[in-house]
């Protein structure tokens, strides 16, 4: 069940990062639109769009750890047995998670004296920073779940015991 609830959740958000990414085009023409035709330029577009992009990427990383498409070492793939690929994909895993974890943590205690200190940006439009530091938590709390459910399925087919011709 939890396994099903965090596949959910990265399958929504990583839609969520998709359309964060069509607002930040949008708004990004629309600046270039303003600037140069309308001789109007406006002091929130950049750092709106930084806080899209921002969101998009953190929140879509635990949906293209779902589908694995992280950046990989595929090159290995091919020259070890597939033993040997389960046990580099669990520990690249375990190590993932554990990082992953580890700076969510921090993130988050990072928005949270963000929050409790009212931090804002050094713009005149000045947004308050717990916001992107929230998104990024949000993020890494959404991966980590995925590698612990990408660890503890390995874990319980047994990848480490199998033999070479298994699977």
């Amino acid at each position: 069940m939890f396994a099903r609830l965090v596949r959910r959740a990265n399958a929504f958000f990583g839609l969520v990062g998709g359309l964060l990414i069509v607002v930040s085009c949008v708004a990004i023409t629309y600046e270039v639109m303003s600037r140069y035709y309308l001789k109007a330029p406006h002091t929130w577009s950049l750092e709106f769009n930084i806080f899209l992009l921002v969101a998009a990427t953190f929140l879509a990383a635990g949906f293209t750890q779902t589908h694995r498409g992280h950046v990989g070492t595929e090159v290995l793939e091919s020259v070890m047995s597939p033993r040997w690929n389960r046990l580099r994909i669990l520990t690249g895993d375990i190590l993932s998670l554990v990082l992953c974890a580890f700076i969510g943590v921090k993130v988050w205690q990072y928005a949270w004296q963000a929050w409790s200190e009212g931090w804002t940006t050094d713009s005149v439009w000045a947004p308050h920073l717990w916001i992107p530091y929230s998104l990024m938590g949000a993020g890494l709390t959404l991966i980590t779940a995925e590698y612990v459910v990408q660890v503890v399925e390995a874990i319980g087919r047994g990848d480490l015991g199998r033999g070479e011709h298994a699977r």
